[in-house]
Formats: C-alpha cells, sequence, structure tokens
C-alpha cells in the first residue's frame, strides 16, 4: 500500500511538472503579444506579428486547461481549495485568455466595430497580466496559501465544508508577497524571450528581425537576473517538514 502510494505521488508530481514546463514554453504566445507595438511600428508589421502568434495561440489555451484538469485529477482538495477561495486570481486569469481568444476570433472581421486597436490591446493584456498571474499563483506552491481544513466538518450537516480560504482577499494577497511578484516577472519575461527567439526563426521582415535582436537582450537579462533571485529567495527562506 505505502509503495503504491509514494508511486502515485511521484506520478502525479511528475504529469503536473511536464505539464507546467510545456504550458511555460508555450507561453511564447502571450510574451509576443506584449510586443506587437514594440516591434511592428507599421499596421502592416503589426499584422506579421499577430498572424504569426495566432498560428500557436491555441496550444496555450489548450495546455493550460488540461493543466488545471491534472491539478484537479492529482489533488482534487488542494484544487478545490484553491479555486473555491482564491477564486479573484482564477476569475483574472481565465477573463485574460478569454479575451485572446475572442481576439484572435474577430479582430479581422469585416465588421468589427471595435477596430483592430482594441482587440490589440485585449492581447496586450492577456500576455501582461496573464503570465504575471500565472507565476505569481504558482510561487504560493513554495511560498503557501492561507486556508485551512478540517476534516471533521463532513460530520456536521449544518457546515459540511472541510476547507476554506482564511482571508477576505481571495487569493489577491498573493500579489503583496515579493517572492511570488519576482517568479510573476520572471515568467513574464521569459515568455517575452522565447518569443523573440520565435520571432527570430519565423519572421523574415528585416525591419523586425533588428528590433527583435535588440529587444532580446533587453529581456533575457532581466529573466536571468530574476530567475537567480527567485531561486536564492527559494533555498534561503525558512522550511517545513512533516513528520
Amino acid at each position: 500500500m505505502l509503495n503504491n502510494y509514494l508511486f502515485l505521488q511521484h506520478y502525479w508530481w511528475f504529469l503536473i511538472s511536464t505539464l507546467g514546463s510545456i504550458l511555460v514554453f508555450l507561453l511564447f504566445v502571450q510574451g509576443g503579444q506584449t510586443l506587437i507595438y514594440t516591434l511592428g511600428k507599421t499596421e502592416q508589421e503589426r499584422a506579421v506579428l499577430v498572424n504569426t502568434l495566432g498560428r500557436k495561440w491555441e496550444f496555450t489555451f489548450t495546455t493550460l486547461v488540461v493543466f488545471g484538469g491534472a491539478f484537479f485529477a492529482s489533488f482534487p482538495l488542494f484544487y478545490s481549495t484553491s479555486f473555491g477561495g482564491a477564486y479573484w486570481v482564477w476569475i483574472a486569469i481565465l477573463f485574460c485568455f478569454t479575451v485572446q481568444a475572442v481576439s484572435y476570433e474577430y479582430r479581422s472581421k469585416p465588421n468589427n466595430f471595435l477596430g483592430k486597436r482594441v482587440y490589440e490591446v485585449f492581447l496586450f493584456i492577456n500576455g501582461l497580466v496573464g503570465t504575471i498571474l500565472l507565476g505569481t499563483a504558482v510561487s504560493t506552491f513554495f511560498t503557501g496559501s492561507l486556508f485551512s481544513v478540517n476534516k471533521l466538518n463532513i460530520t456536521d450537516p449544518g457546515n459540511p465544508v472541510i476547507s476554506q480560504w482564511e482571508t477576505p482577499w481571495h487569493g489577491l494577497e498573493a500579489i503583496l508577497n515579493v517572492q511570488n511578484v519576482v517568479l510573476g516577472l520572471t515568467v513574464f519575461f521569459l515568455a517575452r524571450t522565447i518569443a523573440l527567439m520565435y520571432f527570430l526563426k519565423n519572421i523574415g521582415e528585416e525591419s523586425i528581425l533588428l528590433r527583435t535582436r535588440r529587444h532580446l537582450w533587453y529581456n533575457a537579462v532581466p529573466f536571468l537576473v530574476l530567475f537567480v533571485l527567485f531561486v536564492v529567495l527559494l533555498l534561503t527562506r525558512e522550511g517545513f517538514a512533516y513528520d
């Protein structure tokens, strides 16, 4: 029985880690969306950037959904507590990815009454807020969250809830933790760095490539600094053990 439990524990952690790694890699779509106006100075250049990213955006969205489903299958109590308690963070993330899907669908429609620029702003919001909040949420796996579990409540007909969030901010308190924000910014700059390398490989416009090479340094260096800072904070923080 113990061996089966240990196997399943390692199996689910391996699965979650693999899906999380794939998700972070695919966030280059979000990173690229924050660079549309940085690299694209004309309408034609911005169209090239959006069309290049538009061929891949479904992969990120699908992987995010699968990642959430795997979390439910592996850690149902934590999943229900997190999504039921820290719902403001997850609602914000869901909103960011919803407007992304709408933007790619309607940006170039003939009867688009909002205009292309509005949907490009939506794409920027998805790239900026979505990546930072995802990194911040994942960082809480290391820094902890304020919730309680009392399995004896299941025997109480009046209040059978066994887990509950302990703050009125419902997840927004995560952004007040420096280490959480550091990982959020790390994911943001990593997404932009991978996006720039993707543009270098898939775009032939020389004017865009010149700006891309320059901005690659502007994003790779902050990513490296923030990643090292997060690792240092993680390795030097007070740890806990379960006996």
